[in-house]
């Protein structure tokens, strides 16, 4: 199948005149993104221009992670474009999620990289597979919309024009080609959570619903409709509810917090929360608990949550 022809067409709207950078790993999905860019830049209708490759090796595979590195950095050859090859070694032992921390410290390898390359757009090769084992994952931790929503097409810096595309068929595309790529051995992994719903959990779901990866990629699109429809109420709401904030704390009307709907007030608090410490790891039993808070029938208390302490004095939230 051409499978480029499910590409997301929007995302490409968006590379329009920009320098796209590719993020490669050498596994299939991100080759083939890497090979169509080059076969269309600087091509009407999109007129993009690859400016080059961006490959981060953690060094978690020893020989594997560094066969990966000379894989791409011989396609970036065969492709005529520079490489960003960014050394970043995680150690396993030392990070409670070696993968989460792994996938945070790409993100910042990616954006200096692209910094590098002149790249105004980076491009992420994440399929349909990869969207639904993301919503199946946060619907079993019990998120919301906003953790519904999955990965975004477009954000910020960060384009992602295979999001409709089945990994299968990617590889399918590639294979048709003649072209290699490498094989992630710590795929096979049942011990990552990810690997055990990629393995175990989604042959099942298509088995009992074919179809079921993209019915749950669509769930995604609508999940971000929601959610960017109730953060614009939040936003709305802010100014009647959050009377100060600064780098130092936040006073918030109590009264008015307790009478938004839940939907709108925990957008409010994590607006809030956010700005004050952007960094703490903010879940939806944090707003919960605020709320709980202002909604009791008696007078002051206190909470502490995530480096920030919430005390409720009169009718003020501090």
């Amino acid at each position: 199948a051409e499978i480029m022809s499910t590409i997301d067409r929007a995302s490409l709207r968006s590379l329009s005149g920009h320098r796209v950078a590719a993020a490669v790993s050498g596994g299939a999905d991100s080759v083939a993104m890497a090979l169509w860019l080059r076969a269309h830049s600087g091509q009407p209708p999109h007129h993009s221009t690859l400016a080059g490759l961006i490959h981060v090796n953690h060094h978690l595979r020893g020989a594997e992670s560094d066969r990966d590195e000379a894989f791409c950095r011989a396609l970036a050859d065969r492709l005529g474009v520079p490489i960003d090859v960014v050394d970043a070694p995680i150690v396993p032992r030392a990070a409670r999620s070696p993968e989460a921390a792994a996938r945070a410290c790409r993100y910042r390898a990616f954006a200096a990289a692209a910094a590098r390359l002149s790249a105004t757009r980076v491009v992420t090769a994440h399929t349909a597979d990869d969207q639904a084992e993301t919503v199946l994952m946060r619907l079993l931790r019990g998120t919301g919309s906003r953790g519904l929503s999955g990965i975004r097409a477009e954000r910020g810096l960060y384009v992602r024009p295979l999001l409709a595309c089945r990994r299968r068929d990617v590889r399918a595309w590639l294979e048709a080609r003649g072209e290699s790529c490498c094989e992630d051995s710590s795929n096979a992994d049942r011990s990552i959570a990810r690997n055990r719903v990629r393995h175990d959990l989604l042959p099942v779901i298509e088995q009992m619903a074919p179809g079921g990866v993209a019915a749950l990629a669509r769930a995604a699109a609508l999940a971000e409709d929601d959610e960017q429809a109730l953060q614009a109420l939040a936003i709305e709401a802010v100014p009647a509810v959050v009377l100060q904030v600064d780098a130092h704390g936040a006073d918030l009307e109590r009264d008015r917090l307790v009478a938004l709907p839940p939907a709108i007030a925990r957008r409010v608090l994590r607006h809030v929360l956010e700005r004050l410490v952007p960094r703490a790891p903010w879940r939806a039993d944090h707003f919960e608990a605020v709320r709980r808070l202002a909604a009791r029938s008696a007078g002051g208390g206190s909470l502490d949550l995530p480096a920030v302490r919430v005390e409720r004095v009169s009718n003020i939230l501090r």
